[in-house]
């Protein structure tokens, strides 16, 4: 009869194995956070957007409040400069709307990040601290949820994601790379290259947006098209 392993060596293993990886603890991190605080965010948002040769540059300035009661806007530079219209115009400030999506991605990331992370497979995990932080870097292969039919037109679609997370599993950073090559109308091809770099904060028990940067470039019917924005949220 062979000996078994030594109690500490197989206390150990037993440990390695029921350890959750960097995503699962990612995903618990999240799903664990508390019912947000109200909390007031100005969001400074710079867009520039370049197609067939002309250039179109945007600047918006928001400050919002949003709470169990849903989201306030209190103060919008964009409906300071164009007045809304009668019917269809921009929400005039102060007005709450619960479960409003226009700031959501930025002041309730968690939500939107547990729907992109449910189909998500973990392909890399490693030690390696982020701005000074101890952090865990996790590289990820991400679905882009299409459907049948739009899938039957790719000739390429690669979708990765690199998230660091702290000690206590939330993000602090998220990087997305996203490449698709595409067929249309038989001989048409369309292309387009999206690299979003995303970085967290907290403030009091939530986790918000701290700033992003995105990078769209692309080719569609022989013409190219690409466009930057930049979003930054500070807690006021």
């Amino acid at each position: 009869m062979r000996p078994g392993l030594p109690l500490p060596l197989a206390l150990l293993l037993c440990g390695a194995l029921l350890r959750a990886d960097g995503l699962s603890d990612l995903k618990a991190a999240l799903k664990g956070l508390p019912a947000p605080a109200k909390v007031t965010v100005k969001v400074e948002a710079e867009s520039l957007e370049r197609e067939s040769g002309k250039d179109r540059t945007e600047r918006r300035t928001t400050v919002v409040e949003d709470g169990s009661e849903g989201t306030r806007i209190l103060e919008d530079s964009r409906a300071a400069a164009t007045p809304a219209k009668a019917k269809g115009g921009t929400r005039a400030p102060g007005a709450a709307k619960k479960g409003s999506g226009e700031f959501h991605d930025e002041l309730r990331p968690a939500e939107g990040l547990l729907e992109q992370l449910e189909k998500a497979r973990l392909l890399e995990e490693r030690a390696e601290a982020y701005e000074g932080r101890p952090a865990r870097r996790l590289r990820l292969a991400m679905d882009l949820d299409l459907d049948a039919d739009a899938r039957s037109h790719l000739k390429k679609a690669d979708y990765e994601a690199t998230v660091w997370i702290g000690s206590d599993g939330l993000p602090l950073a998220m990087d997305h790379h996203i490449e698709v090559r595409a067929r249309v109308l038989l001989l048409a091809s369309v292309w387009t290259k999206v690299d979003i770099r995303r970085r967290f904060q907290r403030a009091q028990n939530r986790l918000l947006v701290l700033d992003e940067h995105a990078d769209v470039q692309g080719a569609a019917l022989g013409k190219s098209f690409s466009a930057k924005e930049t979003t930054r949220c500070t807690v006021l």
